[in-house]
């Protein structure tokens, strides 16, 4: 009863479509693994990049800790000008969010006036 409504009576196959479809995806999906692919080795490229600077910052954050430390165990030991000095450097440090205070130190005194020429 259908044939009789049908206006092309040739039956079609599915492998066209159907190959197509697979080719379409694997070309896409190849693509995006050579895209990831590129983009994971430019990173990499990169970072190694940055190692030098990386390390110089280590060590400069290495000396800028060891500074900090010997400073306030300078100022606890009752050292007069190390206390100023100390407390303009936690003032600046909070500021710029690069010292860590630790309590019970002497980082609370007020600062020297500038020397007079």
């Amino acid at each position: 009863m259908s044939d009789e409504f049908d206006q092309n009576p040739e039956n079609y196959s599915a492998f066209w479509p159907l190959l197509v479809l697979v080719v379409g995806l694997l070309i896409w999906y190849g693509y995006q693994d050579y895209s990831l692919n590129k983009q994971r080795s430019y990173y990499k490229d990169q970072v190694e990049g940055a190692q030098s600077t990386i390390q110089a910052a280590e060590g400069w954050h290495g000396r800028y800790n060891s500074m900090v430390k010997d400073l306030n165990d300078t100022s606890t030991k009752g050292d007069t000008n190390a206390v100023p000095i100390l407390q303009a450097a936690v003032q600046a440090g909070i500021q710029a969010g690069l010292l860590r205070v630790q309590p019970g130190t002497n980082a609370t005194a007020t600062p020297a006036a500038p020397a007079s020429n």
